[in-house]
């Protein structure tokens, strides 16, 4: 700035006092121009400090591109990248150890490489990061993956950079289709359902030994009369084929059985007679053997008196060896009957079992689908923390240099790079829509039935 010659020295009649009012009125302008630029440059020196401290304080690891110079050397400056050895490939030193070094130390690290190997005695190193490596994100996150670390960035930037939430995330499938699918799925599970429910009935009509039995009410409508008739129509015919099949081998085994008891009356009967015969038999011997003996009849009256005896025994014999087998048929015949009985019984025990059991299947994946179909109604598009009311649950898992482990996190979590964030919603009291009066304690399944099957 330069002042006119009036202006270096007061005249006479100008008093000392104007004189200087009025220069300090033509230094004003860039005094405050001074001050505006000063004031500028000290912020920006703040912003820098920083930015540069919170560098100085990241460690480096895998994935990390570094952006080394060395004053006067024609190599640098250039970018390296941490390899899965945490360690950088520089010309003319070879492997350099990156891995939990800042810039500082590792810019020292380089120096004293240099030094050591004598190649320049006085380096001048800077490091500076080019490129963090990037941090994950998984889980019921719209656009799942991973991303370029950012430093000061928490859990809640890292979920609107993935896109925020979205329960149909898996396989980026829109909800409209989802649900398309899902209510299929509903269907035939119903389908089945109702199909498990008519063949419970007709095997309790079975263990009764009923002709017919009566089918669940709650048919699914939405398949139509005609395929609910058939599913009826098909165990009916079941119903039917088994009970004649079993009234068939019941039956002879009764008539096996009967036969057996009848032979063996008929042998115990015929039995009887012979031991009669057989006592008289053994009386009119020993009467001729008397006889014999007083000399009124000869030996050979004797003889056939002995040979009809043996004869009688040994028809006698002959009928009880027939009743012991007769006893054993009808014996076997009611053993066969009992097992039949038995075997039947336990066939359908283990079918009613299997049926039963096969039945909580199918509503457990039905409770699981219409569960799924109300929450991607109330949570198919994008959510946010406030809208899921603490259903949200984030793990981070963090390695450090030597040992790796699991971090229960919030939203407010500082995220650093190399973390992988693992994003779930759990069916909590958040599951349910904050306006549908539905709760996970009290919940109306006319509700909810409304809800899924439309």
């Amino acid at each position: 700035m330069r002042m006119r010659v009036d202006q270096q020295f007061p005249s006479k009649p100008l008093r000392m006092k104007d004189w200087c009012r009025r220069l300090i009125s033509n230094f004003e302008p860039a005094v405050g121009s001074m001050l505006a630029m000063i004031g500028g440059l000290a912020v920006a020196i703040v912003l820098l400090t920083a930015s540069a401290s919170r560098a100085d304080g990241y460690t480096f690891d895998t994935g990390d591109i570094l952006r080394v110079s060395v004053i006067g050397e024609q190599s640098y400056p250039l970018e390296v990248v941490v390899d899965d050895r945490g360690s950088i490939s520089l010309p003319m030193l070879g492997d350099i150890k990156a891995r939990g070094l800042t810039t500082v130390a590792l810019s020292q690290a380089i120096q004293q490489a240099f030094q050591q190997q004598k190649l320049i005695l006085q380096p001048f190193v800077k490091v500076e990061i080019g490129q963090y490596r990037p941090f994950f994100i998984s889980g019921t996150v719209a656009h799942p993956g991973s991303y370029p670390f950012q430093p000061g960035i928490t859990v809640r930037h890292a979920l609107a950079i993935a896109g925020g939430f979205r329960a149909s995330a898996v396989g980026n499938t829109e909800p409209a289709l989802e649900i398309a699918d899902l209510r299929s799925a509903r269907s035939n599970l119903a389908l089945e359902e109702y199909r498990l429910k008519v063949r419970l009935a007709r095997l309790q009509a079975e263990s009764r030994l009923e002709k017919s039995f009566v089918a669940p009410p709650d048919s699914p409508v939405e398949f139509g009369g005609q395929l609910i008739d058939g599913i009826i129509a098909s165990e009916q015919q079941q119903l039917d084929a088994r009970l004649a099949a079993y009234r068939d081998d019941v039956s002879y085994l009764e008539a096996s059985l009967d036969r057996a008891k009848k032979e063996a009356a008929m042998l115990a009967a015929a039995r009887q007679e012979r031991e009669k015969t057989a006592n008289i038999q053994l009386q009119e011997l020993q009467s001729a053997r008397s006889l014999r003996e007083k000399g009124l009849i000869t030996n050979s009256n004797v003889l056939t008196a002995e040979r009809a005896h043996t004869s009688y025994r040994a028809e006698l014999a002959q009928t009880e060896l027939q009743q012991e087998q007769a006893q054993q048929a009808m014996l076997n015949a009611e053993s066969e009957l009992r097992k039949k009985h038995q075997s039947h019984e336990m066939e359908l025990i283990g079918q009613t079992q299997d049926a039963q059991v096969e039945l909580g299947k199918i509503q457990s994946q039905i409770r699981y689908v219409a569960d799924k179909l109300l929450f991607i109604f109330t949570y198919g598009e994008q959510r946010t923390f406030d809208d899921l009311q603490g259903s949200v649950r984030i793990s981070i898992f963090r390695r450090d240099q030597k040992i790796a482990h699991d971090i229960v996190a919030d939203q407010n979590t500082e995220v650093r790079a190399g973390d992988v964030i693992e994003v779930s919603v759990v069916a909590n009291k958040g599951f349910y829509a904050p306006d549908s009066g539905i709760s996970p304690k009290v919940q109306n399944p006319a509700v909810q039935r409304s809800m899924v099957g439309q």
